[in-house]
């Protein structure tokens, strides 16, 4: 098993709210300082997924949130994982306000558990500490003084972004190797801080193999990035890569 890192402090005493990171299509970004019962302290992500309902700004903000999501045909991500109870089902079938908090908890869910086992697999990815009701809180990738830039405003020259292209073969290999496609792959969710390529946001992560998808997603993933550090000088070529990948299946 990979050792939980150093710096969290697991029982906290106290969490101090610092303020709101970013906010995606999908969730926020809070950062947050916990403190722990022998006086240490460190950084913690809280994302927080956004409501899908939100009728006026006043509400949004009665929530904390500064918008309201803007994902949208989620129902191509989700096939492949199963509801085991029938009534589940059919209130996600019929989109009732039941069947609607189903999909919040277990598109948290997944990523909780998605992130848990690449970071066991040895992909950079921030730590997930723990996940309740719309929550998921997150080793902060970054220090005090702001969060890591994602790699489309990272200042890299061209030895940092050919370094950078090869963590990004070795980390989709250990994504696929573990049966998974990121599917929603960009330099909008790559980060880079201490010289490493940091992958985030799972929630719509796809089993390759479940999801008749699957293929078609990872094969997005690939082409998106290699278009990116190939309008960028480095030498790359998204279809060789993908049928690379799928020898690791």
């Amino acid at each position: 098993m990979r050792p939980i890192p150093d710096w969290l402090v697991v029982e906290s005493v106290s969490d101090t709210e610092i303020g709101v990171v970013t906010t995606g299509k999908e969730a926020q970004i809070d950062l947050v300082e916990r403190t722990g019962h022998d006086g240490r302290t460190c950084l913690v992500a809280r994302k927080r997924y956004l409501p899908r309902e939100v009728h006026n700004k006043g509400e949004l903000e009665a929530l904390g949130f500064q918008r309201a999501s803007t994902f949208r045909h989620d129902v191509r991500y989700r096939e492949g994982r199963q509801f085991r109870k029938s009534r589940d089902r059919r209130a996600v079938e019929r989109m009732t306000t039941y069947g609607k908090h189903l999909l919040q908890d277990r598109w948290t869910g997944h990523e909780y558990d998605v992130m848990s086992a690449l970071w066991q697999a040895g992909l950079t990815v921030p730590y997930p500490i723990e996940y309740g009701t719309d929550v998921l809180e997150l080793e902060f990738v970054g220090d005090r003084d702001g969060a890591a830039p994602q790699l489309r405003s990272a200042r890299l020259d061209a030895v940092g972004l050919a370094d950078a292209y090869a963590q990004l073969v070795d980390g989709l290999t250990l994504i696929v190797s573990a049966g998974w496609a990121h599917g929603d792959l960009s330099a909008y969710n790559l980060l880079w801080w201490d010289d490493r390529l940091w992958f985030i946001d799972f929630p719509q992560a796809v089993d390759i193999a479940a999801n008749p998808m699957g293929l078609d997603f990872l094969h997005r993933d690939v082409v998106n990035v290699c278009d990116w550090f190939g309008r960028r000088g480095v030498d790359t070529d998204g279809e060789a890569l993908f049928a690379q990948l799928l020898a690791v299946m």
